[in-house]
């Protein structure tokens, strides 16, 4: 299982209540969330997986190079290209609900730690490194970004090309292949109808919040799933991702160690926050976001959530690079979950509140 799986729990439970088409819906008598819950369906979720998907697609055309060609060129160029599908991934992990927990995604994408000894064992063996092989016969700690981040880097540096052994250059295109096509199944889910998820595309649900049909009883309901998502993040990444490793002094515990990506990952999951709130996505373009009602309502709490969200931002860039080799930095480190830690009890306390009436 991911590492940090665990603090997803509420969000989870909260989209597994579902109706069927004949279960009468609760009616909002307040607020219309429309405009901010189709802008984010459509400009913050479905806009993130699609780059996910388009990185995807462009590392598993550079890992087909590298496997052409074992080029020291064409390495680097693979790497680059897992730095590039990071960063959609780590911006969609403030909406880790819907499809990417009911498929079974997120562990399937992201798990960590890696299990390098069972790793090694399976390099060693005679299995046909195959993709259905790897998706079947292994489990989640041995594929997703952080196998095919070992498999590329050392050290925050693409690897030798000449020190990549045939077994591993198999392992690295089949794994590369099953994060290829998670990444697909999770925007298709989005915006296709897929089994095990529902009859339906997730969008629709998720946009037709409150109707006959959708899982979401109430627009309200999909507002507080979208605030539960931005909590668990803030909370993964301020007490799991950072603290856990700190609190420990285990650098082999940081996640994306190989490639010394952890802090712009960690600060890509703040950008998740920052995404859902405003709306839009952080490398397209602004929607309506939840800040809009927030600013109508409580003009004073939208310009703390904004002040808190860019605060948490600077204190994990202000942490040193790389944060493995870092976890000393007590300062730094303790400010920047301070900072998340105040986010989660804005939402929490706050934002929740208001949104509920209460």
């Amino acid at each position: 299982m991911k590492r940090w799986a665990g603090v997803g729990a509420l969000a989870v439970l909260m989209t597994l209540g579902a109706c069927d088409e004949d279960t009468p819906t609760e009616v909002d008598d307040g607020f219309d969330f429309t405009e901010i819950i189709e802008a984010y369906v459509d400009q913050t979720v479905v806009a993130t997986y699609a780059d996910l998907e388009t990185q995807a697609t462009a590392l598993r055309a550079a890992v087909a190079a590298f496997d052409g060609d074992q080029s020291q060129a064409n390495l680097d160029a693979a790497a680059n290209a897992w730095i590039a599908s990071r960063e959609p991934w780590e911006a969609s992990e403030g909406f880790l609900f819907g499809p990417v927990a009911f498929l079974g995604l997120d562990p399937s994408l992201d798990s960590w730690p890696l299990d390098q000894a069972q790793l090694d064992d399976v390099l060693a063996s005679s299995f046909d490194l195959s993709p259905d092989f790897i998706r079947e016969g292994l489990n989640a700690t041995l594929r997703g970004f952080h196998t095919v981040e070992f498999l590329l880097f050392r050290d925050g540096q693409p690897r030798t090309a000449g020190d990549v052994t045939d077994r591993e250059r198999e392992y690295l295109v089949a794994a590369t292949e099953v994060l290829f096509e998670d990444a697909t199944l999770l925007q298709e889910a989005w915006t296709s109808a897929v089994d095990g998820v529902g009859p339906r595309a997730f969008a629709d649900e998720f946009r037709n919040a409150g109707q006959a049909g959708s899982r979401y009883l109430s627009q309200t309901e999909a507002i507080l799933e979208l605030i539960e998502g931005m909590i668990v993040i803030a909370d993964e990444v301020g007490n799991g991702k950072i603290n856990d490793p700190f609190t420990e002094q285990d650098p082999a515990i940081v996640e994306s160690w190989f490639s010394w990506n952890s802090l712009t990952d960690f600060a890509n999951n703040v950008r998740s926050i920052q995404n859902a709130y405003l709306g839009g996505y952080h490398k397209g373009t602004r929607g309506t976001g939840l800040n809009s009602y927030v600013a109508g309502e409580d003009p004073a709490l939208d310009t703390r959530i904004q002040a808190e969200i860019q605060a948490a931002l600077d204190a994990v860039g202000d942490v040193p690079e790389p944060f493995r080799s870092n976890l000393d930095a007590n300062a730094e480190i303790n400010a920047a979950i301070a900072a998340l830690n105040t986010l989660v009890a804005t939402f929490e306390n706050d934002l929740k509140a208001l949104v509920r009436g209460d």
